[in-house]
């Protein structure tokens, strides 16, 4: 009696142990989940088990930026394509890259400051998180479904628009010689001391900041869309019809969203701009009164000629100091851009309903 007893323990063991088995074969087998949204402290290490591509300890030169794009195109090719935007005034070429083969387009640019070149790191973290959870995950990025996102859209990503400015605050390339810097790590400008955001055709003849030469900051050009850069960009969008474009900035942890140039739609405008915020933990700002605060602005040019948002997202909290010419703000780059809410703002773009 005693040795059934124990057989049919020994018999019920064995069933117990191969369902164990089958099932870790099972779990072994799923693709990997990327941290819920909900789980905000992990959501920084999404990378951490695989060999990043991006470096996010230092800065890119413009050489690393051209390698490293190169690199993410081939990583994964299945969703990335890499082109050329156009030429700098220094005669360097811009590189885009494209995500995803939905028929719906948009648009993110980084770095149209020379400065502000963390905001090109933080495109590229953001592609490679958002290619690894298409390609080597499930899709999922929180509680947002990449894979759905874009079958949807097409993103055109230009991490730097300024590379020759780039280039001047961390390569200490010469600007042409007639530009004034005060100093080197408040350029904004080009290589022919234009300010960039300053240069496009809306409002550009009612700034006034009293810079009326090349300048490191805010001179408007001697016309509007004068510069190549601005041309690029102008370009791209009239052959593009994009849903949304986002300039990424770096100062002030909050989206500009409308201005008072024309308010007919800055409900629509400022309900997408909340759906970004709630999302990527930034605050609202009110809209931009004075025109040479948004004269000549390329997120103020787009929202205005083709009534689409047109989105300025400040990265970095205001009390944090921006140090362009050191490594300085890289020591903790998640932290200091808070990536892990502000990873998101792509995805809550195109997720968005109020476009």
């Amino acid at each position: 009696m005693e040795e059934k007893k124990y057989g049919i323990q020994v018999k019920i063991i064995s069933v117990l142990m191969a369902v164990v088995l089958v099932l870790g074969i099972v779990f072994s087998l799923k693709k990997p989940t990327l941290p819920d949204v909900d789980n905000k402290e992990e959501t920084k290490n999404v990378v951490s088990d695989f060999q990043s591509i991006i470096d996010i300890k230092k800065p890119e030169s413009y050489s690393s930026l051209l390698e490293v794009t190169t690199k993410l195109r081939s990583e994964y090719s299945d969703t990335l394509k890499l082109f050329t935007l156009g030429y700098s005034e220094a005669g360097k070429a811009i590189p885009m890259l494209t995500m995803g083969n939905g028929e719906k387009k948009a648009l993110v640019v980084g770095a149209i400051h020379a400065r502000e070149h963390l905001t090109t790191k933080y495109l590229l973290r953001v592609i490679e998180d958002y290619c690894y959870a298409i390609e080597k995950g499930n899709g999922m990025y929180g509680d947002f479904d990449l894979n759905k996102l874009f079958s949807q859209y097409t993103l055109y990503i230009v991490p730097c628009v300024n590379p020759d400015g780039l280039e001047i605050v961390r390569s200490r390339l010469a600007p042409k010689k007639n530009v004034y810097i005060d100093k080197l790590e408040d350029y904004k400008a080009n290589y022919n001391g234009v300010d960039l955001n300053r240069n496009f055709p809306l409002a550009w003849d009612q700034i006034d900041n009293g810079i009326t030469r090349p300048y490191g900051y805010f001179f408007k050009g001697y016309k509007s869309a004068s510069e190549k850069e601005s041309q690029a960009l102008m370009k791209l969008c009239e052959e593009n019809a994009f849903d949304f474009l986002l300039s990424i900035h770096v100062k002030g942890n909050c989206i500009f969203w409308g201005d008072q140039y024309n308010e007919n739609y800055n409900g629509i405008y400022k309900a997408f701009a909340q759906d970004i915020a709630n999302s990527g933990g930034f605050y609202m700002t009110d809209p931009t009164e004075k025109a040479t605060s948004y004269g000549g602005g390329f997120e103020n040019w787009f929202r205005h000629t083709y009534t689409k948002p047109g989105l300025c997202i400040e990265l970095v909290k205001n009390e944090n100091i921006i140090e362009a010419c050191t490594s300085e703000n890289y020591a903790d780059f998640n932290k200091f851009v808070n990536y892990n809410k502000s990873c998101y703002a792509i995805a809550a773009a195109l997720a968005s309903d109020n476009k």
